[in-house]
């Protein structure tokens, strides 16, 4: 199902504003351009600052405060990503509806559900005067550049929107946005809980391998819940989607060596997160210094410092955990005389409830009702799941505030310890953060807060009325992973497990299959000593290691149609790299899915319910059919085991067989009988979408030519240069990608390298709102500090 946007409003503007006057083009594209050069007078600052840009865009800060600095920040990121900065907030905040009508109120109702603003309005009374004072500068800078700014940006013009003042709730419910999009445990539970009750445990822990052996499966009867979970995980997929933060940004690598396995004798890093592919991206490259702070990385728009970077000590990146902080609890509630309540440990307690308005341009308001209970928001209410069981949500990002200033504070920072424990009081997202420093350390450390649950049983619903699986607070920072300096000189991380089984915390079921984490290291291992530009080859690396074995699998396999011989012999020849031009890559790619189809229908052995759940699998990593990348690893293992009972009795053999035809009549129906047209590029691409151009109306189909971008990218969720899809009905367009390309040099900071996806700017007709997509498809990184080509100087008024 395509996800439904603000495309309405737009047609209605578009058709008011008519077609092709010279003068509405100048108002809608030349005028929002953001002045960068001269002087501007603004209210609250301490002292004169400048902001200089060079030639790519990036905005280089130079003030004497770090309130200063933090004003610029919201000041230059507002300049030239208002847009951006508005629509999180009204996702953030469920007011998406006020202009797209009735297409925004599923995610509105989400939003509401989950209560980010709610929360957000209490934080502030619970962050620290430090957080206050850097968020409160943020704010100032983002309303002096709306105050300043020529004219709105090309959206708020055709949505008909103004932009109300920032405020710290503001920055507080994108930190909130960001931590959801990184967050999977709410889906999985319910894909488990809802797999389990199909094929029973055996087949569950048989198929999915990251199955906790010893907990319980489907609880005891009459604790299940009772409810459609397929019907609830398609809601919350559509939600995420529509907002741009599914759960496909769930990859990332990040690796570092010391100064003996480096050429420089000093230590390198590198890091490139992978996220939902964007127009424009989530990244913001900034430079920003004042005599006691030095910042060089990047940075996201709606909160001020960085977010992985370099300072003049010391370089970190970030991958993601995977952690599970996020539980469901089925709840007992009935009608009380006072109203609702809800049965916790033979005790009735009241249920709260929040009376939310929704605004719907075009129609009447909608008015919510949202339940809570101890654990969080009940979810099953406006998610319009089948009848069952209430499920309310416990998530670390509504119940602890965020932490704020240390994307700040690290540019005073002098040594990987010093970073380690300034994020000791940090808490979403889980995080893994490598880090390097110019004393010659290398490091890991987990940060963020991972729940610690009664119960042993963190990953199906579970009864909330016992008190059996309850929180008691979280991991000591002290006994979350970490390791310095360790034997051999190279640390690396992607997503791949963490912790030996002796590990005394649940941190997680879902890591992946650590065919990324793998590649790099032998990658690494393969010379002593390594370099920047090393690094930048492993970064862009496009070799499959299960494409490599599956090739291997089916090249023993005999088919009896001459087009299944030919596509087998494509495959011995591959080299087993997924490049743009690669034919057998896409041969590859294409029987995987088909394969992965194909066992789960014979595993569950309802070719309807298998066809429901593979179309409501829509979920990047999380699904284990219709996307498998989780259970990718799983299923070649299956193949080799060759166990006919789990697949009725049939050869796996054959079933691969019949997977591969079905493969290669779908890539004749979608691109022709000629093989020359399968190329990995063409079937595949990376498509990055601006959010009004999704949808199916005329109007997002104008906009999605304007505003979107395409590229014929390599890869998939495997490699080293992951760019991920998900499968479903036939499309391989890549969805996430490395976001941004760190490649930090300890011994000489000036030689240390970045890269984004799409451009610093968000305005159409800048020429910074797409001038990076090909260096970055090509893998071109970018010194920092680069000459400044404007300059723009902000006086105190």
């Amino acid at each position: 199902m395509a996800p439904r946007r603000p495309s309405s409003a737009v047609a209605a503007a578009l058709a008011a504003a008519g077609a092709g006057s010279i003068g509405l083009w100048y108002q809608l594209f030349r005028r929002p351009l953001p002045k960068t050069r001269g002087r501007v007078r603004v209210n609250g600052l301490d002292d004169s600052l400048t902001i200089e840009r060079d030639e790519r865009g990036v905005a280089r800060i130079e003030a004497r405060t770090a309130h200063d600095l933090c004003f610029a920040q919201g000041f230059a990121q507002a300049q030239d990503r208002l847009w951006q900065l508005e629509f999180y907030r009204r996702v953030g905040t469920g007011r998406l509806s006020e202009f797209a009508g009735r297409d925004g109120l599923q995610v509105d109702r989400l939003m509401r559900t989950l209560g980010l603003r709610r929360f957000a309005d209490k934080e502030v009374d619970l962050i620290s005067e430090h957080d206050t004072a850097v968020l409160s500068a943020y704010a100032a800078g983002v309303n002096a550049a709306i105050e300043s700014a020529p004219a709105l940006p090309l959206e708020h013009q055709l949505l008909r929107i103004e932009p109300e003042p920032w405020t710290i709730q503001d920055s507080l419910v994108v930190r909130k946005i960001i931590a959801l999009g990184f967050s999977t445990n709410m889906e999985t539970e319910l894909f488990r809980a809802e797999l389990v009750a199909k094929v029973g445990a055996e087949k569950a822990a048989r198929l999915e391998p990251q199955y906790p052996h010893g907990s319980p499966l489907v609880m005891d009867p009459g604790v299940a819940w009772s409810g459609d979970a397929l019907d609830l995980v398609e809601q919350i997929a559509e939600v995420r989607e529509a907002i741009g933060w599914s759960l496909e940004p769930a990859g990332s690598n990040n690796w570092a060596v010391s100064g003996e396995r480096s050429v420089t004798g000093m230590p390198l890093l590198a890091g490139d997160p992978h996220i939902t592919t964007s127009m424009p991206d989530t990244w913001y490259t900034i430079e920003a210094s004042t005599p006691e702070l030095e910042l060089r990385g990047g940075s996201m728009p709606g909160f001020p410092g960085l977010v992985i970077g370099h300072t003049r000590h010391v370089a970190w990146s970030f991958t993601n955990v995977m952690a599970d902080v996020q539980d469901l609890f089925v709840e007992r509630i009935r009608g009380g005389d006072g109203g609702p309540e809800y049965e916790f440990q033979g005790e009735w307690r009241p249920v709260t409830v929040h009376r939310e308005e929704i605004a719907i341009r075009g129609a009447a308001t909608e008015r919510l009702e949202v339940r809570e209970t101890h654990h969080g928001p009940v979810v099953t209410d406006v998610l319009g799941a089948s009848a069952g069981q209430p499920l309310a949500l416990s998530w670390t990002a509504i119940r602890e505030p965020v932490v704020n200033s240390t994307g700040i504070d690290v540019g005073a920072l002098r040594s990987g310890q010093e970073l380690v424990d300034a994020f000791r009081d940090y808490t979403i997202p889980c995080m893994n953060m490598v880090w390097a420093d110019d004393s010659g350390n290398i490091g890991y450390k987990l940060v963020g807060k991972i729940p610690i649950r009664r119960g042993g049983c963190p990953d199906l619903p579970k009864p909330g009325w016992t008190g059996e699986y309850e929180w008691e607070g979280y991991v000591p920072y002290d006994e979350l992973p970490e390791m310095t300096n360790p034997p051999g000189g190279v640390l690396v991380t992607a997503n791949n497990r963490i912790a030996p089984d002796d590990y005394p915390h649940h941190i997680t079921s879902e890591y992946l299959d650590g065919y990324r984490a793998a590649r790099i290291e032998q990658l690494l291992s393969e010379r002593d000593k390594h370099s920047l530009a090393d690094f930048e080859r492993i970064q862009l690396d496009l070799l499959s290691i299960p494409g490599e074995q599956t090739a291997h699998r089916l090249a023993r396999l005999r088919p009896a149609g001459q087009r299944e011989v030919r596509a087998i012999e494509r495959l011995k020849s591959w080299d087993h790299r997924l490049d743009p031009d690669t034919i057998a890559g896409t041969i590859y790619a294409a029987f995987t899915a088909h394969f992965a189809r194909a066992v789960s229908e014979a595993v569950i052995g309802d070719p309807d319910y298998a066809e429901r759940w593979r179309s409501r699998s829509q979920l990047g990593f999380t699904p284990m059919v219709s996307s498998p990348w989780r259970f990718q690893a799983r299923l070649i293992e299956l193949w080799d085991e060759g166990d006919s009972e789990l697949i009725g009795s049939r050869s796996w053999d054959d079933l691969a067989l019949q997977a591969l035809a079905s493969a290669l009549d779908e890539l004749e129906q979608r691109y022709g009988s000629d093989p020359s047209g399968w190329t990995w590029g063409r079937v595949h691409g990376v498509k990055f979408t601006h959010p009004l151009g999704e949808g199916d109306t005329r109007a997002s189909r104008v906009l999605d030519r304007l505003l979107s971008r395409r590229l014929p990218a390599g890869g998939s969720q495997e490699t080293v240069c992951q760019v991920g899809f998900v499968p479903h009905a036939g499309d391989y367009t890549g969805r996430w990608a490395p976001s941004y390309r760190l490649l930090a040099d300890l011994g000489n900071p000036e030689r240390s390298r970045w890269q984004h996806m799409t451009g610093q700017s968000g305005q159409p007709s800048s020429p910074h709102y797409d001038d990076l997509l090909n260096d970055w498809h090509a893998g071109r990184s970018y010194e920092f500090g680069q000459p400044a080509a404007d300059t723009l100087r902000l006086d105190p008024a």
